[in-house]
């Protein structure tokens, strides 16, 4: 059994019965412990009645001994233990003359019949995991029936769920990050699908968990595998197959230390280790079935040297760009995406201690780091070379202490006795996660001004003057503005290919209307910041112009995410009841950082000289008299309440005077600083250029916990708004008690969860309202209220300014007149000036926005009984049914960002939501699995889950001061079907595992998002039932091991005196699945936004993406080995295994994703509609247009992966 969730998810239990052979009466008091190697494990002793139970045992695979007096030894080898399983394992022990040296030896069998049954699912271990063709945990557990990635875009849906529902754990922590860990690390993956127990939480679908090798076994061991498809050479990638997917992999564990006798010798080691590691190195992590367009390296150079021409119109000339003109022979089609490579390392290590047999300690973590180049389709068919860059890394470690207690058996305890406390034991586990990720330019890295830099521009101007009169009638010229008359341009280094441009427009163009000033320039040609126009609006960076200028890398973003977790669980079996206390605690802290880096330039132009700008016309001015006119100058006005962040330290760094004018765009980056920029310049009246939490603004990490009237309040040494946040720190806590016990053969597992989920930040106070309120309860200005009116209901009226009267009221989304009338169009209770609920403060809302409007979160408390049973109805067959209530913090959209709320009037309307409940899912399952034959068994599991209260977008019409969309707990949806399992253990060659699961997922969104563009339509959430996205009707998934053994147990094809296929085998790993559901549309619908696309039938979802077929498979051999210094030296052995890895077998291409207009995967029927004809005439070169509007269809992610084959050496000993 199990310890709380970390316990819980990595250890499992042995049951049995020691009883005499030929009388077959019970053995009390028979000793039976649990090996690894000579290590013991665990031990128990058996009761009157013989039965004896060990807990908590790691999962792996174990040898179990048993001995009692006048009989002989008997050990069974190969004890399979899964997580969070009873594995049952009945001895029988022949009694008689004892030889003190003869131990009975058998090997252990996996029953066929799981009597711990109660749980659905499926358990893989790493046996079968090291024949798999999958080297993911994620890809072995889509073997188990139920599991689906179909429709959910990369991610797992189990039975129906979204995939936000399903958890990951490894070694019983719960993953945040990356899932990545060497093969050779892996144990078992364990996939819950139904039947959660009580100790397993937060999770709305099903968890996978995977466990990690042990250590504590009395020799070394280790390995490495070497498997590749290729290595780029060159330009060229060279191997079996054109992606270059190359992974090297080792492994190496055994003792530390030693349990010594009383002389000093060796004995059992009590303490061990084992670490393993991955190294990889893709060129492609995606392989295209239908290759990848690129402009010819030629034509590229071609166009960076000659970005542009000159083209006339109505005598004015015009810049054009040359890659409006390209051919299709200008392009090339290459199987392997050009630098989107991935260089990854992943780390896994574990040390347990066993100082006594009732004291275990265990430590141990896992690391995977990623650097990556970030494929765009649209960016890098022109752009490739300019891919920005991610580095992302992962870590987690935990500590886990299990203590058990002692039980003393004594022979003369009698049948009469109370019932005892056994196999009692505590766990105390602690660990931590972090994950941080940083996405940025490769060269510019964090010098963000570097980003958008082009070169430099020089103005050159003069002072304009008007002429005016003395009352006397003489006449002077007065100053008037500064006006720019040439703009001249040096190329810079940093971009060169969007310098070229630059420089192209400055060689072909006069001065004269095209580059007096900046305006001209904008209006044809590139300022430092500049994005350069789309190809026709299909292509971004444009190869003639944005070739180094970043238009894809204008982001520089960080993840940094923590988790910190505590679980303590005891357990006790009372009689015949196995009862397990338990909780868990963690907290964590979320941090995130974003930049827009190119738009700091246009920004920094628009925030200097802000508070110079205008003229001092009330001083007295300077008086020159030139060419027979007097010249009147004035000084500028300084207005030093209007100067900004950046203007002010700019000038503080140039030494510049307060009434110089700057020009940024003549200066270096390296003159210019981020520091510079306050925060509310970088918000930009909600236009903002940054987004953060837990980092202050500039992207410093925040120390401490500023508070949230902080953003409002906070000021620096200048007086300039710090505007801080902290960092998103929820808190999630639960508690259960579990009962696991038999009645009349049926085991019960009985269990209740309480949780509690603390978001820990700022609500809004009423999502209708940002700004503070009255409720009826208090506002009786206007009159007194209908008698229906709740005290609680929010007031509105005529003027929020001057109210007059009132209008109507709301009781969350129920909206009423001023009678009290309930009505469903709250437009009806509009003043004037819109809708106007009694605030408190009218001046507190926007920018004067304060925290009067917010509140805490309120703590959620979901209770969740779990019961599941199996009834053994003979030894061939078991009944098993379960009734689950799961329920999961919000998992998206539930981030408060004050931001959002202080520009409410000029940024995004689409908020999020602090406020989002726990969703809620019930499940039920009934099942029946039965014996076949003495190596195969059929199991049958009808199942049904309600989904409830899933976060879904709402359109709040009505909301003041402005209507927007964001999240609420509104969703609903279902999902039922039958699984067949059946499982065909080793026979002849043989070994197989086949499931089928017939589904109907529906429900009124497959995710957060789902119904978003129906939201920004200001349309009402309509809450129809659709098929979800991930509803695959039918899913059929085959794994089969066909394997020749060696010696007396070969029965292949021999070559003289050759076994020749002797341990070697075929395994094969297929799916075959309907396909989901997508929306199809009618109507004329033009990749580059021309022309509209309506719903077929106003039915969602009611379309159908073809069958999908995949098989990977591998054929391997393995060679025993044989090590040995000298005649003197104990040979060591080990063993060589040739392999040869082949995914998507037949190059099958799926069809996963197609034009809604015409459910095709590569034509969206556009062109050939009467709306194409104006719009193709309309271009500079109608030729190119459909020629680049069809290498754009092409989408590669319309079709699954290409066939990859990989061959592969591992040599383990």
């Amino acid at each position: 059994m199990s310890l709380g969730l970390s316990a819980q998810l990595s250890s499992g239990t042995l049951k049995g019965k020691v009883f005499d052979k030929g009388s077959k009466e019970p053995l009390p008091f028979a000793n039976v412990v649990i090996l690894q190697g000579t290590q013991q494990i665990g031990g128990a002793t058996t009761d009157f009645d013989g039965n004896y139970t060990i807990k908590p045992i790691p999962p792996g695979t174990y040898d179990v001994k048993c001995f009692f007096v006048g009989y002989t030894d008997r050990q069974i080898s190969g004890v399979k233990i899964n997580n969070n399983k009873i594995t049952f394992l009945d001895m029988d022990m022949s009694s008689g003359s004892v030889d003190l040296e003869e131990v009975i030896i058998t090997g252990y069998k996996v029953p066929l019949i799981d009597k711990d049954g109660g749980a659905s699912g499926g358990t893989v271990t790493r046996e079968d995991i090291a024949k798999m063709p999958g080297r993911s945990a994620l890809s072995v557990a889509t073997t188990v029936g139920g599991v689906s990635q179909a429709g959910t875009g990369g991610g797992v849906s189990i039975r129906g769920s979204r995939t936000s529902g399903t958890v990951y754990f490894i070694d019983g922590i719960k993953v945040r990050g990356s899932l990545n860990l060497p093969k050779s690390a892996i144990a078992e993956v364990q996939v819950l699908t139904g039947g959660i127990p009580a100790n397993v939480g937060d999770v709305a679908g099903g968890a996978i968990n995977i466990s990690t090798r042990s250590s504590t076994i009395p020799k070394f061991f280790g390995g490495i595998d070497i498997i590749s498809s290729g290595f780029r050479v060159g330009d060229d990638i060279v191997g079996l197959d054109a992606y270059g997917q190359t992974q090297i992999e080792g492994s190496f564990g055994g003792p530390l230390a030693f349990r010594k006798d009383a002389e000093g010798n060796k004995l059992d080691p009590f303490m061990g280790f084992f670490v393993s590691g991955n190294f990889r190195k893709f060129e492609d992590t995606r392989p295209s079935a239908i290759g990848n367009w690129y402009l010819k390296e030629d034509v590229k150079q071609d166009l960076q040297a000659n970005p542009i021409r000159i083209q006339s119109i109505a005598g004015n000339d015009f810049p054009v760009y040359n890659s409006d003109f390209l051919r299709a022979d200008d392009f090339e089609n290459v199987k392997a995406r050009k630098n989107s490579d991935l260089l990854g390392v992943s780390l896994a290590t574990k040390i347990d201690i066993t100082p006594s047999s009732l004291v275990s300690l265990s430590l141990g973590g896992s690391a995977d780091y990623v650097d990556r180049l970030n494929y765009s389709r649209l960016g890098s068919v022109f752009n490739y070379q300019n891919n920005s860059n991610t580095k992302d890394l992962t870590w987690r470690t935990f500590v886990r202490f299990t203590q058990r207690f002692s039980q003393d058996t004594d022979e003369k305890q009698t049948q009469d006795s109370p019932a005892s406390i056994k196999n009692a034991y505590y766990t105390v586990s602690v660990d931590y996660s972090k994950r941080f990720a940083k996405t940025q330019h490769e060269r510019h890295g964090e010098d963000f001004f570097n980003y958008g830099h082009i070169g430099k521009y020089e103005t050159f101007g003069e002072t304009n003057y008007t002429r005016e009169f003395n009352p006397n009638g003489t006449s002077f010229l007065q100053e008037d503005g500064f006006l720019d008359t040439l703009i001249q341009f040096t190329p810079g280094d940093l971009n060169p290919d969007l310098a070229q441009v630059s420089s192209a427009y400055f060689d072909l163009l006069d001065a004269e209307g095209n580059y007096n000033n900046f305006e001209q320039i904008q209006a044809g040609g590139l300022l430092n910041g500049d994005a350069a126009p789309t190809v026709y609006n299909l292509f971004i960076n444009n190869a003639g112009s944005a070739l180094g200028g970043d238009a894809q890398n204008n982001t520089y973003n960080i993840v940094d995410n923590a988790q910190f977790r505590l679980t303590a669980a005891g357990s006790a079996d009372v009689g015949d009841h196995a009862i397990q206390i338990g909780f868990e605690y963690e907290q964590r802290v979320d941090r995130g950082y974003g930049l827009a880096p190119r738009g700091l330039w246009n920004l920094g132009r628009l925030l200097t000289n802000f508070h110079n700008s205008e003229i001092d016309f009330d001083a007295n001015p300077t008086i020159t008299y030139f060419n027979n006119d007097f010249y009147h100058d004035y000084p500028a006005l300084i207005s030093f309440d209007d100067q900004t962040a950046f203007d002010k330290n700019l000038r503080e760094s140039l030494g510049a005077a307060e009434d110089a004018t700057l020009y940024i765009d003549a200066l270096d980056p390296s003159q210019l600083s981020l520091d510079y920029f306050s925060a509310d310049d970088l918000f930009n009246g909600g236009s903002s250029l940054v987004n953060y939490f837990g980092y202050d603004h500039l992207g410093n990490k925040t120390t401490g916990k500023p508070s949230f009237d902080d953003f409002f309040t906070e000021t620096d040494e200048n007086g300039f708004k710090t505007r801080p946040i902290g960092a998103y720190e929820p808190i999630y806590m639960a508690g259960y008690v579990m009962d696991k016990f038999a009645f009349d053969d049926i085991i019960f597992n009985v269990g209740l969860r309480v949780d509690r989920f603390d978001a820990n930040q700022k609500v809004l106070k009423d999502d209708y309202v940002v700004g503070e309120f009255y409720t009826a309860g208090e506002y009786g200005d206007l009159g007194e209220h209908p008698g229906n009116i709740g005290d609680d209901y929010v007031v509105y009226v005529d003027d929020i300014f001057n109210p007059g009267q009132i209008n109507g009221y709301r009781d969350g989304d129920q909206w009423f007149n001023a009678q009290g009338v309930a009505i469903d169009n709250p437009a009806a209770i509009r003043g004037p000036q819109g809708i106007a609920p009694a605030l408190i403060n009218p001046e507190e809302t926007g920018t004067n926005l304060t925290s009067n409007s917010f509140k805490d979160y309120d703590p959620a408390i979901v209770v969740m009984p779990r019961v599941s049973f199996s009834f053994p109805i003979s030894d061939q067959a078991v009944f098993f049914a379960h009734y689950d209530v799961l329920s999961q913090r919000p998992t998206a959209g539930n981030r408060l960002n004050p931001i959002d709320y202080y520009f409410i009037q000029s940024r995004t309307n689409e908020v999020n939501n602090p406020n989002l409940q726990p969703t809620k899912t019930i499940d039920y399952e009934l099942g029946f699995q039965q014996e076949l034959t003495r190596t195969s068994a059929l199991k049958i599991a009808a199942f049904y889950r309600e989904m409830r209260d899933m976060v879904t977008t709402r359109f709040l019409a009505q909301s003041f001061p402005r209507q927007y969309i964001t999240f609420r707990n509104i969703d609903f949806g279902t999902s039922k079907g039958v699984t067949l399992s059946y499982d065909l253990r080793q026979t002849g060659n043989v070994w197989l595992k086949a499931n089928y699961t017939l589904q109907f997922a529906s429900g009124t969104g497959s995710n957060a998002t789902s119904n978003i563009d129906l939201a920004r339509t200001g349309s009402p959430n309509f809450r129809t039932v659709i098929p979800l996205d991930f509803d695959q009707r039918h899913a059929l998934q085959l794994t089969m091991d066909y394997r020749y053994g060696e010696g007396k147990d070969y029965n292949g094809p021999v070559i003289g005196n050759s076994q020749i296929l002797a341990n070697a085998g075929l395994n094969i790993v297929g799916n075959l699945g309907s396909g989901t559901p997508y929306t199809q549309r009618e109507g004329a619908s033009s990749l580059t936004g021309v022309g509209f696309a309506g719903l077929v039938g106003g039915a969602p979802n009611s379309a159908r993406y073809p069958w999908q077929f995949t098989v990977n498979a591998v054929l391997d051999k393995t060679m025993s080995l044989n090590f040995k210094k000298d005649d003197k030296e104990k040979a060591s052995s080990g063993n060589l295994n040739v392999y040869l890895l082949v995914n998507n077998l037949f190059n099958t291409q799926n069809v996963i994703g197609v034009y809604s207009t015409t459910g095709s995967p590569d034509d969206d029927g556009y062109l050939v509609t009467d709306l194409a004809v104006q719009d193709i005439d309309n271009k500079n070169d109608s030729e190119s247009f459909v020629n680049l509007y069809n290498t754009r269809l092409a989408n590669p992610f319309n079709f699954s992966q290409a066939r990859t084959i990989q061959l592969g050496v591992r040599l383990d000993f």
